[in-house]
């Protein structure tokens, strides 16, 4: 039925009004999935970012404890170096060699001097 055309009789009067009808009713129809299809994209969005900010969080509170134990691991090298540092020292040498091997310093009659030419 077209606008400027006249309706003739009854029933095409209601056959317009019934097909004006359904095309609103599609219209609407499709709105809604349209809407209710960017709904669930953006809420999906959301939820995929959240979980992927929870992963982050995680792997950050791992990489902090890491560097913790890396730190403490870090104290313990340096006090087992310095105490092989100590225990090289010259008396603890010296004190070892007296106590473990019964060694002692030479006495005159055990020196002995070497005569080097130029």
């Amino acid at each position: 039925m077209k606008k400027n055309k006249k309706i003739k009789n009854m029933n095409e009067y209601k056959k317009g009004k019934k097909n004006k009808h359904k095309k609103k009713r599609n219209v609407k129809f499709k709105k809604k999935i349209f809407i209710s299809l960017i709904s669930i994209s953006i809420v999906g969005i959301l939820i995929g970012s959240m979980c992927g900010y929870t992963v982050v969080s995680d792997l950050k509170y791992d990489i902090h404890y890491l560097k913790q134990d890396l730190r403490k691991e870090q104290v313990r090298l340096e006090e087992l170096k310095a105490k092989v540092d100590t225990d090289k020292s010259i008396q603890e040498i010296e004190k070892k060699a007296k106590e473990e091997l019964g060694m002692d310093y030479p006495t005159k009659s055990q020196t002995r001097y070497i005569e080097v030419e130029k």
